[in-house]
């Protein structure tokens, strides 16, 4: 008895463990760059950022001036970002999402997402003190 509590107690932790794992969103961050640079050079490092769905991306305003992070669909808007202020998106779908600065409309760039996203169910919950049993029916048992 104490060894098939064992292993579903160690059943358990990896399960939960792989399902954390491959559940999480992935990180991916894009720089806002301005002064020193001439202004024709300001935009945003990288200027095409590329993904899978399921990913969040995060705009960091690492320049001297406020800008913003504009969906050209409006699916999107950061706002004004002030220096040293960050936008985080998250992008579930597949497609090439363009963007700009609105207060520095040459500044442009895009995301792309591409690829398949997965979503894994949280695992079962193990009772170790219940024997496994078929799912309870919402009819009655048929009558002999």
């Amino acid at each position: 008895m104490l060894f098939s509590k064992q292993l579903v107690a160690a059943v358990c932790v990896v399960l939960l463990a792989c399902t954390t794992t491959a559940s999480a969103a992935t990180e991916v961050s894009v720089n806002i760059v301005d002064a020193p640079r001439s202004q024709e050079k300001w935009g945003y490092a990288p200027g095409t950022r590329k993904i899978q769905p399921g990913t969040w991306v995060t705009w960091s305003n690492n320049g001297q001036d406020p800008h913003t992070v504009t969906a050209v669909d409006s699916s999107f808007d950061s706002a004004n970002l002030d220096p040293s202020e960050g936008f985080s998106w998250f992008f579930d779908q597949s497609g090439t999402f363009p963007y700009f600065c609105a207060l520095h409309p040459w500044m442009t760039g895009k995301i792309v997402v591409s690829g398949r996203w997965s979503v894994v169910s949280d695992p079962p919950i193990v009772d170790s003190a219940q024997p496994a049993t078929d799912p309870p029916t919402d009819s009655a048992p048929a009558a002999n």
